[in-house]
């Protein structure tokens, strides 16, 4: 029997939680090590091609989101022909934009040059290029089929197959380190075990579905066909919009600061990316199951599944951001040093740009679940024009550094983006307006604001001892107990509070059931 979407939920839920504070705590191990073998300068080289390949990616041109959508409905119904005609189109598809990928990044070798501001020898910058390039373009080969397993609201399926994969390929990584630091054999081992963790995941997936391996070609009815093209089409501006505004942060640095420039930015990223990652885990992980809501229900009904998602993730950008403003120059010296810590000023820029991104976590798994891409298509022509320029004038007039470039971001962002996108889907999916939405937010950001300026105002009347790990941990006990005392009074009254409690019973009895 089919199992009910809050278990699909709540399942996908704790598995990517629990496997992705592991893959944190790896991380920064890894991250360690590399810094001590390889130092800041491959560092800086690996988050700046890791930004040019996602300005490739671009070629993806959101067929696999368009796919996806298209998916939940037959799932639902148990349509297999349906599946597997969605399943050709979708291999078809990415077998030539592994080919384009390929093409478009052999011909950017000739630009690197103007893009690196480094001392590194420009023969050993082309192979680890290469080697980048070539991982990417090998993944487009085998990654349509998990996808399906995504649509089926079985994403926990991948989240183990891609961590345990993981853990043997830093295994691996870290023991010819220390045998040899090189990093192009540390980029050939990684290729190696990307290239066995698609297969395994291909492989997975046949068994799953065997009526994947029909040799009958299926076709598509035309209303599918053109439903596809109409999100491929508004997906497409979106996904040009994202990329150019998230991914050319690091060529910005690269090319108007410097190489290690990018390796001191990518310290901080990293931390506020785990973070805002695992507040997608437990958000984005019911996607599948919204979007099948959406498939088979009125949607006049989204509207209060949206406020309790929104709220959800209000709560958790709420003590994280209230944290971080209190621990990230702290962290980075313990786990660093002094010499890896931008400027108070670019550190602050950092937790902002983190709260406003993580803020769209709503927005995009409703646009994705209610198909909206189309009405996204003017968007990121003005996102882009807009980050782009600001963040060229705070560099280059202003000569802000990394400040410039995240201020940029955050004003492209939260100047424009977010009430865009907000505008989409009260329209189109809710037929509401707007207005209420920014009520919401001007209530969740007044709140975070507050309860952040208590914190840490209340903290420096503090002495909580040296810097060290101690000091850290007090921090962030101390930060999490004003911020949850702020939480339960500015909220406790709020019928989507009443609502996590709700959950929160639901899945500690199905916990101590067990």
């Amino acid at each position: 029997m089919k199992k009910d979407r809050l278990h699909y939920s709540l399942l996908n839920s704790s598995i990517s939680s629990v496997i992705y504070m592991l893959r944190l705590v790896l991380q920064f191990v890894i991250r360690t090590i590399f810094i001590h073998f390889l130092g800041k300068e491959f560092l800086g080289l690996n988050g700046l091609f890791t930004n040019i390949l996602s300005l490739l990616s671009m070629a993806e041109l959101g067929i696999g989101s368009s796919i996806v959508y298209s998916m939940y409905k037959p799932l639902a119904l148990d349509d297999q022909p349906k599946i597997r005609a969605l399943m050709q189109l979708y291999k078809k598809a990415y077998n030539y934009i592994g080919i384009l990928v390929g093409v478009i990044g052999l011909g950017l070798i000739p630009f690197l040059k103007y893009m690196i501001n480094s001392d590194l020898e420009m023969s050993t910058i082309y192979v680890i290029y290469l080697l980048f390039l070539g991982n990417s373009v090998v993944s487009y080969f085998f990654t349509y089929k998990r996808s399906l397993l995504i649509a089926d609201q079985r994403t926990y399926v991948t989240t183990v197959n891609d961590f345990v994969f993981l853990i043997v390929t830093n295994i691996f990584q870290v023991v010819f380190l220390y045998l040899s630091p090189n990093y192009v054999l540390y980029l050939v081992i990684q290729i190696f075990f990307t290239f066995l963790g698609n297969v395994s995941i291909s492989r997975i997936t046949d068994k799953e579905y065997p009526y994947l391996k029909s040799d009958h070609h299926e076709t598509l009815d035309q209303e599918t066909v053109g439903e596809i093209k109409k999100n491929v089409i508004g997906n497409v501006s979106s996904k040009i919009g994202g990329v150019l505004v998230m991914g050319t942060d690091n060529i910005l640095i690269s090319t108007f600061v410097s190489l290690s420039a990018v390796g001191l930015y990518s310290n901080y990223t990293l931390i506020v990316n785990a973070v805002q990652n695992l507040c997608k885990q437990v958000t984005n992980s019911i996607t599948s199951s919204i979007g099948n809501y959406a498939a088979t229900n009125e949607r006049s009904k989204g509207y209060e599944l949206f406020k309790k998602h929104l709220f959800v993730n209000h709560t958790l950008i709420f003590f994280s951001t209230v944290i971080l403003f209190n621990v990230l120059n702290d962290f980075i010296v313990w786990w660093l040093g002094d010499s890896f810590v931008i400027s108070e000023w670019a550190s602050i820029l950092v937790v902002i740009n983190y709260a406003v991104q993580v803020y769209r976590n709503t927005s995009f798994v409703f646009i994705d679940s209610y198909g909206l891409y189309w009405y996204q298509r003017r968007k990121p022509i003005i996102e882009a024009g807009i980050n782009l320029i600001v963040s060229l004038i705070l560099l280059i007039v202003f000569k802000m550094g990394i400040a410039g470039v995240i201020l940029g971001t955050i004003i492209s962002t939260a100047g424009f983006v977010i009430w865009y996108e907000a505008y989409v889907i009260y329209k189109f999916a809710f037929e509401l307006s707007v207005f209420n939405y920014i009520k919401l937010i001007a209530v969740y950001a007044l709140q975070i604001i507050v309860a952040s300026f208590l914190s840490v105002s209340l903290l420096n009347l503090f002495s909580l001892g040296e810097k060290g790990f101690i000091r850290i941990l007090l921090k962030v006990v101390l930060s999490g107990v004003i911020s949850l005392v702020c939480y339960l009074i500015m909220n406790f009254r709020r019928m989507e509070f009443k609502y996590v409690l709700t959950v929160l019973k639901k899945l500690f009895g199905r916990v101590l059931k067990k």
